[in-house]
């Protein structure tokens, strides 16, 4: 049974590569379940605020305008983080496939060559740990150049 004991690698790898991707998503789906309940909370206090303005009839014009304006400022805060985040989850994602891709490979080439998994998984994860400041430095540098609207 030559073919099985390919069969069972493929099926291994692919449950890694599962595993790791159904990690990421539930995480990611975690993190956008936040924002979409931030999002709500601040509508829905900034729709408490504007009744509360509207019954006040008294206050200065120019105090309304900034505390429209403090609203505003906070949800493009808001949506610049949202989309830091996206960005910062895309790299991540692309970061963990391409590592998932590697380790299999390096496990690959150590059964050819009769060297131990262990060691060269831990030599693609140093490979791996040494590259991942020079991601965070990259999507640090793009949310540094977004353009500011």
């Amino acid at each position: 049974m030559p073919g099985c004991g390919e069969e069972r690698k493929g099926v291994l790898e692919m449950d890694q590569k599962t595993m790791v991707k159904q990690a990421f998503d539930f995480q990611k789906a975690a993190l956008d379940n936040v924002y979409r309940n931030l999002v709500a909370i601040q509508d829905q206090t900034e729709k408490s605020i504007s009744q509360f303005l509207d019954r006040m009839p008294w206050m200065p014009e120019g105090s309304r305008q900034i505390i429209i304006r403090w609203g505003n400022m906070y949800k493009k805060s808001r949506d610049d983080l949202k989309k830091v985040m996206d960005d910062g989850y895309d790299k991540m994602e692309s970061y963990l496939v391409s590592t998932a891709e590697a380790t299999q490979r390096v496990a690959g080439q150590a059964q050819e060559t009769g060297q131990k998994p262990a060691q060269q998984a831990r030599q693609t994860t140093r490979r791996a740990s040494r590259q991942a400041p020079r991601t965070a430095a990259e999507t640090r540098r793009a949310s540094a150049k977004s353009p500011e609207k």
